[in-house]
């Protein structure tokens, strides 16, 4: 039996629409399955530990975007239970990392052949995600971005994916830097007194396909990240934050790639930090590296 968990509110209704069309080719492959609609994450992991307790999961299956997936690698983790991921966000970092079917039928006929990969996992503070954890500017864009009147109604064009932009643009006049300490694999290194933004990337996109880290891979048991710092806001503005969000890396002084299995984020006042569309606040953030942590249904284009 699978668990499916679909969330009502991706892509405008898309993730019950395509739950429609794959619980159709689910009964026709007479695959038992419970679902749940939800687009909370207490929800869907309590509904996961229930048919634990009472049901012999084969997997969950997850239609809708890159929160809706983020929302459930914590339990399937520590069930060891495979994921499989149908998209149907504006995002779909997710997806894109991995070449994920988009087809439903598609969908159902490698869930049902079952190849599967092992892939590592972030976890902030005991919190575990796919993709990138970023804190700083670039977190206050994604959350201003997912809360904009403006997403609503670029999704109903199909062109979600610019809202991203959009509140980059408005965000990078406002946001106020922060003073940040880092400590890598447990050896500290000098303070940023002027930094914008901090990720720590397992893949290598966010906000629609920004690849912010470009050198991130999910299998190489490392994390890449990513530091935009003493830089005036008219150079990150105009010059340093176009070219970061075209996904090559960038060489200036401004700009910092290092590699870590673990680090420690101490800033010198509460910010926000966004872990698969999840956000958290603190002024101290312990990020890891968890190898091979989740079982991936290969649901390949």
């Amino acid at each position: 039996m699978y668990a499916i968990i679909v969330n009502p509110s991706s892509g405008r209704g898309k993730g019950v629409q395509l739950f429609r069309q794959v619980e159709q080719e689910l009964c026709i492959a007479n695959i038992a399955y419970r679902t749940l609609l939800s687009d909370t994450k207490e929800t869907s992991v309590l509904f996961v530990e229930k048919l634990m307790k009472t049901e012999n999961l084969k997997g969950i299956v997850v239609i809708g975007g890159d929160g809706t997936a983020g929302s459930i690698v914590g339990v399937a983790s520590r069930w060891n239970l495979p994921v499989a991921i149908l998209p149907a966000g504006s995002g779909n970092d997710t997806a894109r990392a991995f070449n994920l079917t988009h087809d439903p039928t598609k969908f159902v006929k490698q869930l049902i052949e079952a190849h599967t990969r092992k892939i590592d996992l972030l976890n902030v503070d005991g919190q575990k995600g796919i993709t990138i954890a970023a804190a700083g500017v670039d977190a206050e864009i994604g959350e201003k971005a997912n809360h904009s009147f403006y997403k609503s109604l670029l999704n109903k064009f199909g062109l979600g994916g610019l809202a991203y932009p959009i509140a980059a643009i408005h965000t990078l006049l406002v946001f106020t830097p922060f003073e940040m300490t880092l400590t890598i694999d447990g050896e500290s290194l000098m303070a940023w007194p002027c930094t914008w933004l901090i990720a720590a990337g397992n893949t290598s996109s966010y906000g629609g396909g920004l690849q912010v880290c470009p050198q991130a891979l999910p299998n190489d048991q490392i994390m890449n990240i990513t530091i935009a710092h003493s830089a005036s806001r008219l150079s990150l503005l105009f010059r340093l934050f176009p070219r970061l969000l075209q996904g090559n890396a960038i060489v200036s002084p401004s700009i910092s790639y290092l590699t870590a299995k673990a680090m420690t984020i101490r800033a010198d006042r509460s910010v926000l930090l966004i872990l698969d569309g999840e956000p958290i606040h603190s002024s101290t953030f312990t990020i890891q590296l968890n190898p091979e942590a989740l079982t991936l249904i290969q649901t390949i284009e």
